[in-house]
């Protein structure tokens, strides 16, 4: 509240990352960046069963839904995927925090509804800076680079229901 009221003074804004940081950047798609996970799954996967998860699991993904991916693909309990689960938010936590201290991007001075799809979330918390976008972006690339070398690890795991 106090960076919004600063915000409309004019005044310099006295928090530069606040829990508004974390949903507008660091969580694309929800918890573990798994916006980054459906299109890595709609682009690297041959199977089957996480194609059809990550159709089904897109639309809602876009507004920070993820229940559909952790337990349609399964990511909850799955050892293969809990390390990109990990590591792809701490990735864009760690390059959305510098580069907003350093100040490439303006701090967020809004509260935006977690439900406000992926680039528009950052966009509308920084009041209308594009520079979000290019960080959204940028923290969408990295957490695709960390998903995708696992999801096609993950091809070579065999589906019960692909058997039969």
């Amino acid at each position: 509240m106090q960076n919004l009221a600063a915000y409309e003074s004019g005044a310099e804004i006295p928090y530069k990352w606040v829990s508004g940081s974390f949903e507008a950047f660091v969580w694309p798609g929800g918890a573990g960046v798994t916006i980054a996970l459906i299109v890595s799954i709609l682009i690297m996967s041959k199977r089957a069963d996480y194609k059809k998860v990550g159709k089904l699991g897109l639309g809602p993904g876009l507004f920070n839904i993820n229940e559909p991916i952790m337990f349609g693909i399964p990511v909850v309990l799955n050892p293969l995927l809990i390390v990109p689960y990990i590591l792809a938010p701490l990735a864009t936590a760690t390059i959305s925090y510098f580069v907003t201290i350093w100040g490439l991007v303006s701090p967020v001075v809004i509260s935006v509804p977690w439900v406000m799809p992926v680039f528009l979330s950052g966009f509308l918390a920084t009041a209308g800076d594009w520079r979000s976008l290019v960080l959204t972006a940028v923290n969408m690339a990295v957490a695709f680079a960390i998903w995708a070398p696992f999801i096609i690890a993950a091809n070579g795991v065999d589906c019960p229901s692909d058997n039969g």
